[in-house]
C-alpha cells in the first residue's frame, strides 16, 4: 500500500473514530475535569485501527477487535457508570454494521460496480468511503441530538447478549457483503436478485438496529426496578426510624411519669436507714430504664432516634459501644438522608458484630462531627474478616434480596451532596468514613 494510501486510510479511520468519540464524549462525559485521556485513548485507538486494517485481511476479526478495543477504550477513558460505558462502547461497531450494510446494499441496487474492487484500493472505494462516513455521521449525529447524557444500567447477562449479539451481526455482515460480490461476479444473475438481497440487508440492518434499541429500552426498566427497589427500602428504612422516634419519646414519658414515684420510694429508704434496700433498688432500677442510658441527645430528633435505637440493640446483643457525636444545631443535609446513610452503617456493623468468628470482643466505634467544612462519619467495628463483593463493590451479608443494596444507598447519597465513601476492610475490623461538604458550616476540628 502507497502512502497516498495509507494517510487516507489514516484520515478515514480519525474522522470515523473522532465521531465515536464525540458520541462518547456526549453520552459519558469525562472521568474528571480537564482530562485528557479520551484525547490520548483515540489516538491510540486511530493507530490500531489503521494498523488492523492495512495488515489483517479478514474482515471479520478486524471488525471483532475493533469491538473489543471500542469497549475498552470507552471503560478506560470516559465517566458514568460501567453499564454506560460497555453499551456506548459497542455503539461505533453497530454504527460500522448498519452504515457498511446500507452501502452495499445500494451498491448491489443501484450501481454496476465490481463489488470487488471496494476490498482494495481503488477510486471506486474511495467513493462508497465517502458515502459510508456520510452514512455514519448522520448515525453518530442523530443518536446524538435524540438521546440525553444519561445513566443506563445493564445487567451483566445482558452485556454478554449484547456483545454476542454484535459479533453475529460482523459474521452475518460479512457473509451478506460476501453474497453480493459473489452475485455480481456472476454474469448470468437476474436484476431480481440485487432488489432481493437489497432488501436483505435492509432488512438484517432493521433486526440489527432494533435490538440495539430494545437493549436500551431494557436497560431503562432495569435502571428503573433498581431505582424503586432502592426506594422501597428507603422509604422502609425511613419508616423504621420514625418508629423507632415515637419507641423512644414513649419510653421518654414513661421514665418522666414514674420518676416522682421512684424518687420519693428512694428518699423514704434513705430515711429509714434501709441502705441494702435502697442499693438494691438502684440496681433494680438501672436494669429496667437501661435503654434511657443508651439515649444520644444532639438536637435533631430523628438522628437521636436512630443512633439511640442502634446502639440499644448493639448492647442488648452484647456489643460495646463507644461514641463521639459533636453537631450543630443545623444542618445543611436532610436528617432523612443521614438515618439512611447511619441505619444502613449501624445495620452492618451489628450484622458483623454477631458473627461467631471474631478474633477479639465485638464493639462498634461511633465519631459524627463537623470537620473542615464538612460533615465526618466513621464508624469502625470488629469484623471476621470475610466480606462479599461485587465489581469493587462491598455486598451486605444479610438477607439474599437485600445484597449490596445498604451501599449502594449510602453511596447515592454521599454522591448526591458532592461527598466520598471510604471502606477499609481488615483482617480483624472494618471501617467506614463519610464525608459531605456543609454549605456555610464553619468547621470544627
Amino acid at each position: 500500500m502507497s502512502f497516498l494510501w495509507l494517510g487516507w486510510e489514516v484520515l478515514i479511520n480519525t474522522f470515523e473514530e473522532g465521531m465515536f468519540c464525540y458520541l462518547l464524549l456526549k453520552q459519558l462525559g469525562h472521568k474528571k475535569e480537564k482530562d485528557s485521556l479520551p484525547y490520548w485513548g483515540l489516538a491510540i485507538l486511530v493507530l490500531f485501527t489503521t494498523i488492523l486494517n492495512t495488515t489483517v485481511h479478514n474482515s471479520n476479526i478486524v471488525i471483532f477487535l475493533l469491538l473489543v478495543a471500542d469497549i475498552i477504550f470507552a471503560t478506560l477513558c470516559f465517566g458514568s457508570s460501567h453499564s454506560s460505558r460497555f453499551f456506548w462502547g459497542c455503539a461505533a461497531s453497530a454504527i460500522g454494521i448498519a452504515s457498511n450494510t446500507i452501502v452495499f446494499s445500494l451498491a448491489s441496487m443501484f450501481t454496476n460496480y465490481n463489488l470487488n474492487s471496494l476490498a482494495v484500493p481503488s477510486f471506486i472505494r474511495i467513493q462508497m468511503t465517502l458515502i459510508y462516513l456520510v452514512i455514519c455521521s448522520v448515525f453518530y449525529f442523530t443518536i446524538i441530538e435524540i438521546t440525553s447524557k444519561k445513566t443506563i444500567t445493564l445487567p451483566r447477562i445482558l452485556r454478554i447478549f449484547l456483545f454476542v449479539l454484535l459479533s453475529l451481526g460482523i459474521i452475518a455482515s460479512d457473509k451478506l457483503i460476501g453474497l453480493s460480490i459473489a452475485i455480481h461476479n456472476t454474469a448470468d444473475t437476474e436484476i431480481g436478485a440485487f432488489h432481493i438481497l437489497g432488501f436483505t440487508g435492509i432488512v438484517y440492518l432493521g433486526i440489527l438496529l432494533g435490538c440495539i434499541i430494545l437493549f436500551e429500552v431494557l436497560g431503562d426498566y432495569y435502571q428503573k426496578n433498581t431505582r424503586l427497589t432502592m426506594q422501597l427500602r428507603e422509604a422502609n428504612l425511613v419508616q423504621n426510624h420514625f418508629e423507632n422516634i415515637q419507641a423512644s419519646m414513649k419510653t421518654l414519658r414513661q421514665w418522666k411519669h414514674d420518676y416522682h414515684h421512684h424518687t420519693q420510694t428512694m428518699q423514704l429508704l434513705a430515711e429509714n436507714n434501709q441502705f441494702s434496700e435502697l442499693k438494691s433498688y438502684l440496681s433494680e432500677l438501672n436494669d429496667t430504664f437501661a435503654n434511657v442510658t443508651s439515649m444520644v441527645s444532639t438536637g435533631h430528633p430523628t438522628l437521636d432516634a436512630i443512633l439511640s435505637s442502634k446502639i440499644l440493640i448493639a448492647k442488648s446483643n452484647g456489643i460495646v459501644v463507644e461514641q463521639v457525636i459533636f453537631l450543630p444545631e443545623s444542618l445543611t443535609v436532610p436528617q432523612t438522608d443521614l438515618c439512611i446513610i447511619l441505619g444502613n452503617l449501624l445495620d452492618n456493623a451489628i450484622e458483623a458484630c454477631k458473627k461467631k468468628d471474631l478474633l477479639q470482643p465485638p464493639y462498634i466505634n461511633i465519631t459524627i462531627k463537623i470537620h473542615k467544612d464538612m460533615l465526618y462519619l466513621k464508624i469502625i467495628n470488629s469484623s471476621d474478616g470475610i466480606y462479599v463483593m461485587d465489581n469493587n463493590s462491598f455486598l451486605s451479608t444479610k438477607k439474599q434480596g437485600e445484597h449490596g443494596y445498604g451501599f449502594k444507598s449510602i453511596n447515592k447519597i454521599v454522591e448526591h451532596y458532592g461527598g466520598f465513601a471510604k471502606y477499609e476492610p481488615k483482617e480483624r475490623s472494618f471501617a467506614a468514613t463519610i464525608m459531605i461538604p456543609l454549605e456555610g458550616k464553619e468547621g470544627i476540628a
